[in-house]
């Protein structure tokens, strides 16, 4: 076997294998979490036991469900910094970063402006 090819090869399977791999173990405790949250429920359920919110929360696997409302200035803020960084990068290695990194940019303070916008009109609204 000829060692020089084993190196590459590693590198492609490693490069193009581990996403994946991290990908299904997040997966797999996702769901191994919500199979013992449910086979706990399940045994409530059969003892007769009433399910109140207190006794849901302290089972083991329980998740509250997330709900953090869309926050469009913050987005637009993160995402033109990532773009302006892009281009400062570029500038100063001397790469083709400068196209791409103001794409980005712009993309951010389009959302800013809409979160801006949206803010704004929010407000009016709340104050008729």
């Amino acid at each position: 076997m000829d060692w020089g090819l084993l190196v590459p090869i590693l590198g492609i399977v490693f490069t193009f294998g581990m996403p994946v791999m991290i990908i299904g173990l997040v997966l797999y405790f996702k769901h191994k979490n919500q199979r013992l949250f449910q086979e706990s429920l399940q045994e409530l359920v059969k003892s007769g036991q009433e399910l109140s919110p207190e006794l849901l929360s302290s089972l083991p696997g329980y998740r509250e469900a997330e709900s953090r409302p869309r926050n469009d200035v913050r987005t637009g803020i993160i995402t033109a910094g990532v773009g302006l960084g892009l281009v400062v990068f570029g500038l100063a290695q001397e790469t083709d970063l400068i196209g791409p990194g103001l794409l980005v940019a712009t993309v951010g303070v389009t959302f800013l402006g809409y979160g801006l916008y949206d803010k704004y009109k929010n407000s009016d609204l709340n104050d008729e």
